[in-house]
């Protein structure tokens, strides 16, 4: 490894090392517009304006108009459960709210299913609020048609109705549509009845409470938890939190007008999603809290960002809308299907690097699919670029050896002309020129090899894929580091080994033991996906370097022969 690819991989590991933290300090996304913050004893998203606020004048209630008001609101609560082959949620009769979402595909750092719904919540996700009238469905209880729905094997799909007839003699409705095998389901809800509701001029559907946190390393997890929205096609991240007089941190509220195809708030791994299916909507809100609690003397940090879709409300005898809710994994090819930009809300990478972490990405996919085991998938995927960046590898090493070659002349150069800067560029071209080398030879496979590597990075880092993934013994989840660091020294080894066989300059001596060291601290905390391939790859380069030196690629052989004399 030459002194340029080297100082090349100080700067990737540089960048990834110092882009989590940019990301943390910066925030990322653009912002909106920053609303007044919420009160210490509020829930996580306040209405833009209070319910005694004095409407305009076309907003006043109308003659014949009723409140909505429960009959039967203090009636004891009933738990619906709903069992698919994804998950198992459970919904309360107040207000027709998600109660429960346990994920069956996923555990936990305790082994069990992991829980979504924060169990500390005030507000449960998907209760609907009428700020401008003061309503909140929440406090109203509804009647289910069932207390439990199983869906499986001859049983695809199903739903559960909630109604509610107040003593006006208005009726709420709001069911849920389940399908099998999916993590998304329909939301209906309609409201109706012999004299038009008093309900303001809009509505907003919630998710207040944000989602747990599920992941071992706990401050990583909170490092990802953000709201997003997409109003038009922009997509906007939204996570920074600033000090607050009410309370220990809390999330600047952010709010938007205009075409809002969805809105969301996610963890590392997963993410809740609202989108409205019967018409846009016209705004959103993302607001939360972020605290510390000590227990057992550590301090333990916890975040709730909540969200909530607002939509208006039309002046029709009925009310009544569609929308798609998506609870569960954080997949890239699961969101881009839908086709309405949730993959928006995937972590890969900057605009240049996402083209290459969403092939690799691909790639793994369809690989795993062949072989069952994340590790061997890494392998061959090491394997496959080897082969694939080996012309550029040669190319690199003809470059730099022929550079090595060219050191004294460019010694002697230097020397001459060491009062004539210009002149001394130009000999040294000149030199170049004729030795037929290329300064930049050794750099541009470089350069070509750094996108791949960071895209490597991003999705072995932030792609639900590789959570969990296990490959042998100690490495029982790829996406975290190596628990005892055999994979990082390893790496060092076949690194120090394939220097001490190519570098042969004395004045490069101490690379050979200082960059496997520096290179071991590079990697022992990155995920172990990671640091496996980079020790497949470090040792695929050493007996590249075997087959290269028995192949005769040394100075003595590249140089450029001299053309046969013309006869006279």
């Amino acid at each position: 490894m030459d002194r340029r690819t080297i100082i090349g991989f100080i700067l990737i590991g540089l960048i990834i090392i110092l882009y989590p933290l940019y990301m943390e300090r910066v925030g990322g996304g653009k912002k909106a517009p920053v609303r007044k913050p919420v009160q210490a004893d509020s829930t996580l998203r306040q209405p833009s304006e209070p319910p005694e606020q004095v409407m305009p004048a076309a907003e006043k209630p109308r003659p014949g108009t009723t409140s909505l008001v429960s009959s039967d609101s203090l009636l004891q609560e009933t738990i619906v459960t709903v069992e698919t082959e994804l998950y198992s949620a459970e919904f309360s009769s107040r207000g027709a709210v998600l109660k429960s979402f346990i994920l069956k595909k996923y555990q936990g750092p305790d082994g069990r299913n992991i829980q979504i719904v924060p169990s500390d919540a005030p507000v449960l996700p998907l209760n609907l609020e009428f700020p401008d009238a003061g309503i909140e469905l929440g406090q109203l209880n509804f009647q289910p048609d069932k207390e439990q729905l199983i869906l499986g094997q001859g049983v695809p799909e199903g739903t559960v109705a909630f109604t509610l007839i107040t003593q006006s003699g208005t009726r709420l409705a709001k069911s849920y549509r389940f399908v099998d095998g999916r993590y998304d389901f329909e939301l209906q809800f309609e409201i109706g009845g012999p004299e038009p509701a008093n309900l303001g001029r809009k509505y907003l559907l919630d998710w207040s409470p944000g989602l747990r946190s599920t992941e071992k390393n706990r401050g990583e997890d909170l490092g990802y938890f953000a709201a997003y929205s997409m109003l038009g096609t922009e997509v906007s991240e939204m996570k920074k939190f600033s000090k607050s007089p009410e309370m220990e941190y809390e999330l600047l509220q952010e709010a938007g007008s205009g075409g809002t195809k969805w809105v969301a708030t996610r963890s590392k791994y997963f993410v809740a999603a609202l989108v409205p299916l019967s018409k846009e909507g016209i705004g959103f809100s993302a607001s939360g809290t972020r605290s510390f609690t000590s227990v057992q003397g550590q301090e333990i940090e916890t975040k709730r960002i909540g969200v909530s879709l607002e939509m208006p409300v039309e002046a029709t005898a009925t009310l009544a809308d569609r929308f798609m809710v998506y609870v569960g994994p954080i997949n890239y090819h699961v969101l881009k299907g839908y086709g309405v930009g949730l993959d928006g809300i995937v972590n890969l990478g900057w605009k240049i690097i996402r083209p290459f972490s969403i092939a690799i990405l691909w790639l793994f996919v369809n690989l795993h699919k062949i072989i069952p085991n994340y590790g061997f998938v890494i392998i061959l995927f090491t394997v496959l670029m080897k082969f694939a960046f080996h012309p550029l590898t040669r190319k690199s090493t003809t470059a730099t050896l022929r550079m090595q070659e060219l050191q004294p002349k460019m010694a002697q150069l230097k020397e001459k002309y060491k009062k004539d800067p210009q002149r001394l560029n130009q000999e040294t071209m000149k030199l170049y020129k004729t030795a037929g080398v290329n300064p930049l030879g050794g750099c541009l496979p470089l350069l070509l090899q750094m996108p791949v590597f960071y895209g490597l990075f991003i999705v072995f880092r932030s792609t639900i894929e590789l959570r969990g993934a296990q490959f042998v013994f100690w490495l029982t989840d790829l996406s975290q580091m190596d628990p005892y660091y055999v994979l990082p020294i390893i790496m060092a080894v076949a690194m120090f080994w394939q220097q001490k066989i190519s570098i042969k300059d004395p004045k490069q001596a101490m690379l050979v033991y200082f960059m496997p060291v520096l290179f071991f601290f590079f990697f022992f905390r990155f995920p172990a996906g990671l640091t496996l391939y980079w020790t497949v790859f470090n040792i695929l380069s050493l007996i590249e370097t075997y087959y290269f030196k028995r192949k005769g690629i040394h100075p003595s052989s590249l140089a450029p022969q001299p053309e046969p004399a013309k006869a006279s």
